[in-house]
């Protein structure tokens, strides 16, 4: 476990915990993410609506939004205290997508966000973003 496995578990409970959210990739990950949107389709019955994808993007970093507003990005530059964030700190945008995406996986695979506790450490209290990136900075 390193600083950011908190954080990537956030950011993978607030995407399988809010309807209708849109992921928006670089073409370079369209697949994978059109692939995740598919398997949370198949694992959560109940949603009514599963994510969406987008890849027109001239970035080269992940958003995550519900209704227009951000929830999570991964990688990029830092947004508001709002969204929950994921930096890269040399990694690679691609490297955290994956550790995202099986994160997301471990989750459905436990009954997430239809279960009690298994959300993994930190999903019953409230997310604090500011000790998060703390965190995520060394500081």
């Amino acid at each position: 476990m390193d600083e950011k496995t908190p954080c990537i578990a956030e950011a993978a409970r607030r995407l399988l915990k809010t309807e209708g959210c849109t992921l928006e990739v670089t073409p370079s990950l369209s697949r994978s993410a059109n692939e995740l949107a598919l398997h949370i389709s198949d694992s959560l019955p109940s949603l009514l609506r599963e994510p969406d994808v987008s890849s027109e993007v001239d970035w080269t970093f992940v958003c995550i939004k519900a209704d227009g507003q951000l929830i999570t990005r991964i990688g990029g530059h830092e947004p508001s205290l709002d969204a929950c964030w994921i930096p890269d700190t040399g990694e690679g945008v691609e490297n955290l997508w994956s550790r995202f995406i099986q994160n997301v996986s471990d989750l459905m695979i436990a009954g997430y966000p239809g279960c009690v506790g298994c959300g993994g450490p930190g999903s019953e209290g409230v997310w604090d973003e500011t000790a998060s990136r703390a965190r995520t900075r060394g500081t």
